[in-house]
């Protein structure tokens, strides 16, 4: 399984479609990652770092690091150069995303196989390659011949229509994409989506109700992961083994167990908050750092969030804790509508007929947009940051 095998017994098979509609064969790709390897003049064992768009030239550079033996790192293309040369400096760029990154695309490529992933997939990249996940199994798939048609950033009807487009038959996700695509308007949603047979999600926990709701749009064909960037610990589950156990992320095995609440995969944790259920399958309730502490009481800010998303006058949300003189913190919803006439009364009266009041935001500040990176993912401390700026370390 390598990209110089695929391109010696499929040359003219298409490696990489670009979102713009640039198409790169598998001989191209493997030519071109040669020519780069060469022009390194690098060791194995040496590391660079990667700090470009996702796309085939991306791909590129990764197959000629991976060919020579080196370690390489993608870098976050929002950074500024003084806070990737502070990376640099700190030893942050030497490692490589999982220490060997062409063993661990192999051990990936194997358990893409059990998927169908082969010669005639067409997977649809939907996250910037500076996170791991999206990275490795691009490269993954590149070893087992498959189309990748990758998007530089996310768009919800972008998806759709790629996936109509180029009949995608496999694709990766994580939940705030589901919203963002279940949000829209019929009229754009109506798409052709007979194609797809396999569609991975993880990240983060996906609330059931989205879950359920991207069950019945697409069918029994949503697969969740559970693992992280540090490479240890790893479940999955199927659809209809999650119908069966709504909201898990799949059955844990003898290394996972939970201390104090969270979770931990042998002697390490990921930092998440969890639960076990008495047929072994692990429920994640949010992370560590998230949970707020009010007046005495751990709140996960997770569980209203999952709520508040699905209202039809909420574009997107975070809950976090803010500061309290009284209770140390005291929650609030911050929300972007997604209708003018949305009101703070509307939300919380929504939230609390569906969670226990103590769980519930006390109140609403409405925004324009939340601080998410390209992928989706919420940065959640750089907006706690607006609203802790100049306060005391929270009391708990």
């Amino acid at each position: 399984m390598h990209l110089g095998w695929q391109a010696k017994q499929r040359p003219d098979a298409i490696a990489v479609i670009e979102s713009g509609g640039r198409t790169v064969t598998y001989a191209e790709l493997d030519a071109r990652s040669r020519q780069l390897a060469a022009a390194f003049g690098l060791r194995p064992g040496d590391a660079l770092a990667i700090r470009m768009p996702s796309g085939a030239a991306f791909l590129e550079v990764a197959w000629a690091a991976q060919r020579s033996g080196l370690l390489y790192t993608p870098v976050n293309t929002h950074l500024l150069p003084a806070e990737v040369e502070e990376m640099a400096q700190g030893k942050q760029l030497t490692a490589g995303p999982m220490g060997d990154p062409a063993a661990e695309c192999v051990q990936v490529a194997q358990g893409l196989a059990h998927y169908g992933f082969g010669p005639d997939a067409v997977y649809l990249s939907t996250a910037p390659f500076h996170h791991t996940s999206p990275l490795v199994h691009c490269m993954s798939l590149l070893r087992l011949g498959a189309t990748l048609v990758v998007m530089d950033r996310f768009d919800a009807a972008e998806c759709l229509e790629l996936i109509e487009r180029h009949r995608v038959t496999h694709a990766q996700s994580v939940p705030t994409m589901f919203v963002r695509m279940l949000k829209l308007p019929a009229a754009r949603r109506a798409r052709d989506l007979s194609s797809p047979r396999v569609v991975l999600h993880g990240a983060a926990p996906c609330p059931v109700e989205v879950k359920r709701r991207m069950l019945d749009w697409f069918g029994p064909i949503i697969h969740a992961f559970y693992s992280g960037t540090e490479a240890y610990g790893f479940t999955v589950i199927g659809p209809q083994e999650w119908l069966a156990h709504p909201g898990s992320v799949g059955r844990a095995g003898d290394d996972v167990r939970i201390v104090d609440g969270v979770v931990h995969f042998g002697e390490n944790t990921l930092g998440d908050i969890g639960h076990l259920d008495e047929d072994g399958y692990l429920y994640l309730t949010d992370r560590v750092a998230h949970t707020i502490v009010s007046g005495g009481v751990n709140i996960y800010p997770q569980e209203a969030e999952d709520v508040l998303v699905m209202h039809p006058g909420v574009a997107d949300v975070a809950v976090i804790g803010v500061p309290d003189p009284e209770r140390g913190e005291r929650v609030l919803a911050v929300v972007q509508p997604a209708a003018d006439d949305v009101t703070a009364d509307e939300l919380l009266a929504y939230c609390r007929e569906r969670l226990a009041p103590y769980k519930c935001p006390r109140a609403v500040d409405f925004v324009l947009g939340l601080p998410r990176d390209p992928s989706g993912k919420l940065r959640k401390g750089l907006l706690r940051e607006t609203y802790w700026r100049n306060h005391e370390t929270r009391i708990v």
